[in-house]
């Protein structure tokens, strides 16, 4: 029951991030829902495996990585970030917060830049 609640919660918040960042039509709206059935989103590893599963959800209500460069830097990366960070918030898991915020740190962008 718990993880039909969190997973409803996540579609509704990508569906309402997706709707305000894109500024849709009522008829463009999509929206995707996160499973995190067998996960623990109380732990570091767990935040971070769901996480990863709401970044995906949002890149397809974002309507997908676009092939030009600058239509990914103008629009699909700035979509994915607001929908995930609204999708997040609505949680309101501690864990989860910290990996978001982790990975908007100096820190964190100096080790993703270094592993490509």
């Amino acid at each position: 029951m718990f993880r039909q609640i969190i997973t409803s919660a996540f579609a509704a918040s990508l569906l309402l991030a997706a709707a305000s960042t894109a500024e849709a039509q009522v008829s463009d709206v999509q929206s995707a829902k996160v499973s995190v059935a067998g996960i623990d989103t109380n732990s570091d590893e767990g935040a971070t495996i769901v996480l990863r599963r709401i970044r995906n959800a949002a890149g397809e209500v974002c309507g997908g990585e676009p092939s030009r460069p600058l239509d990914r830097q103008e629009k699909f990366k700035p979509c994915v970030q607001e929908v995930t960070q609204h999708a997040v918030s609505k949680l309101s898991n501690p864990h989860l917060t910290a990996a978001l915020r982790e990975e908007y740190t100096p820190a964190a962008a100096t080790r993703l830049a270094s592993t490509r």
